[in-house]
Protein backbone atom coordinates (compact mmCIF):
# COMPACT_ATOMS: atom_id res chain seq x y z
CA UNK A 1 0.00 0.00 0.00
CA UNK A 2 1.24 3.48 -0.81
CA UNK A 3 0.29 6.17 1.69
CA UNK A 4 0.06 9.73 0.36
CA UNK A 5 -1.32 13.09 1.46
CA UNK A 6 -1.42 14.53 4.96
CA UNK A 7 -1.32 11.16 6.67
CA UNK A 8 1.97 10.45 4.88
CA UNK A 9 3.43 13.70 6.25
CA UNK A 10 2.32 12.69 9.74
CA UNK A 11 3.89 9.25 9.20
CA UNK A 12 7.24 10.89 8.41
CA UNK A 13 6.99 13.07 11.51
CA UNK A 14 6.17 10.05 13.70
CA UNK A 15 9.14 8.15 12.23
CA UNK A 16 11.31 10.98 13.59
CA UNK A 17 9.65 10.81 17.00
CA UNK A 18 7.67 14.01 16.44
CA UNK A 19 4.10 14.30 17.68
CA UNK A 20 3.04 17.66 16.26
CA UNK A 21 -0.45 17.93 14.73
CA UNK A 22 -0.84 19.29 11.24
CA UNK A 23 -2.46 22.69 10.89
CA UNK A 24 -5.94 22.30 9.46
CA UNK A 25 -5.97 18.53 9.86
CA UNK A 26 -7.82 16.48 7.33
CA UNK A 27 -9.88 13.59 8.61
CA UNK A 28 -8.90 11.03 6.02
CA UNK A 29 -6.10 8.70 5.04
CA UNK A 30 -5.20 8.44 1.35
CA UNK A 31 -3.91 4.97 0.41
CA UNK A 32 -3.26 3.55 -3.04
CA UNK A 33 -3.24 -0.23 -3.40
CA UNK A 34 -3.27 -2.92 -6.04
CA UNK A 35 -4.48 -5.48 -3.50
CA UNK A 36 -8.15 -6.35 -3.83
CA UNK A 37 -8.23 -7.63 -0.23
CA UNK A 38 -6.82 -4.37 1.12
CA UNK A 39 -9.10 -2.31 -1.11
CA UNK A 40 -12.15 -4.12 0.31
CA UNK A 41 -10.94 -3.37 3.84
CA UNK A 42 -10.52 0.30 2.89
CA UNK A 43 -13.97 0.30 1.31
CA UNK A 44 -15.44 -0.53 4.71
CA UNK A 45 -13.88 2.66 6.10
CA UNK A 46 -14.94 5.17 3.40
CA UNK A 47 -16.56 8.52 4.19
CA UNK A 48 -19.94 8.05 5.84
CA UNK A 49 -19.10 4.52 7.00
CA UNK A 50 -19.64 3.03 10.45
CA UNK A 51 -15.84 3.08 10.80
CA UNK A 52 -15.85 6.87 10.39
CA UNK A 53 -18.70 7.27 12.86
CA UNK A 54 -16.76 5.26 15.46
CA UNK A 55 -13.23 6.56 14.84
CA UNK A 56 -13.75 10.09 13.52
CA UNK A 57 -11.74 9.63 10.31
CA UNK A 58 -12.17 7.79 7.04
CA UNK A 59 -10.23 6.21 4.20
CA UNK A 60 -10.13 7.92 0.81
CA UNK A 61 -8.96 5.04 -1.41
CA UNK A 62 -7.29 6.48 -4.50
CA UNK A 63 -6.49 5.06 -7.95
CA UNK A 64 -2.86 4.39 -8.85
CA UNK A 65 -3.00 7.18 -11.46
CA UNK A 66 -2.58 9.75 -8.65
CA UNK A 67 1.00 8.54 -8.25
CA UNK A 68 1.76 10.20 -11.60
CA UNK A 69 1.51 13.56 -9.81
CA UNK A 70 4.76 12.88 -7.98
CA UNK A 71 8.21 13.82 -9.22
CA UNK A 72 10.10 11.39 -11.39
CA UNK A 73 11.85 8.59 -9.46
CA UNK A 74 9.75 9.20 -6.32
CA UNK A 75 9.79 5.46 -5.61
CA UNK A 76 13.57 5.52 -5.15
CA UNK A 77 13.22 8.20 -2.44
CA UNK A 78 10.21 6.56 -0.74
CA UNK A 79 10.38 4.92 2.68
CA UNK A 80 9.16 1.36 3.09
CA UNK A 81 8.00 -0.32 6.29
CA UNK A 82 6.38 -3.68 6.84
CA UNK A 83 3.72 -4.10 9.51
CA UNK A 84 2.78 -7.76 9.74
CA UNK A 85 1.73 -8.77 6.23
CA UNK A 86 1.32 -5.16 5.03
CA UNK A 87 4.16 -3.26 3.37
CA UNK A 88 3.60 0.48 3.34
CA UNK A 89 5.39 2.70 0.83
CA UNK A 90 5.50 6.37 1.82
CA UNK A 91 6.85 8.93 -0.67
CA UNK A 92 9.41 11.38 0.68
CA UNK A 93 8.00 14.57 2.23
CA UNK A 94 9.30 16.58 -0.73
CA UNK A 95 7.47 14.31 -3.15
CA UNK A 96 4.29 14.39 -1.06
CA UNK A 97 4.33 18.18 -1.18
CA UNK A 98 4.63 18.43 -5.00
CA UNK A 99 0.90 17.90 -5.73
CA UNK A 100 -0.09 19.83 -2.61
CA UNK A 101 1.89 22.89 -3.70
CA UNK A 102 0.62 22.51 -7.27
CA UNK A 103 -2.95 22.81 -5.89
CA UNK A 104 -1.74 25.84 -3.88
CA UNK A 105 -4.67 25.76 -1.47
CA UNK A 106 -4.20 27.46 1.91
CA UNK A 107 -4.27 24.11 3.78
CA UNK A 108 -1.64 22.66 1.44
CA UNK A 109 0.64 25.69 1.91
CA UNK A 110 0.20 25.36 5.68
CA UNK A 111 1.18 21.69 5.50
CA UNK A 112 4.31 22.59 3.52
CA UNK A 113 5.26 25.20 6.11
CA UNK A 114 4.62 22.69 8.92
CA UNK A 115 6.95 20.19 7.23
CA UNK A 116 9.60 22.88 6.74
CA UNK A 117 9.40 23.99 10.39
CA UNK A 118 9.78 20.39 11.58
CA UNK A 119 12.74 19.89 9.27
CA UNK A 120 11.19 16.99 7.39
CA UNK A 121 10.99 18.75 4.02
Amino acid sequence: MTLIGSAALLWHAAERGLDVPLPENSMDVDPVTDSDALAWMCYDALIGSEFERVHGWHVNLLPSSVLQEFSEAWEIRAARRTYGKLTVVVPSPGDILVPKLRRNEPRDRAHAEWARQLGIA
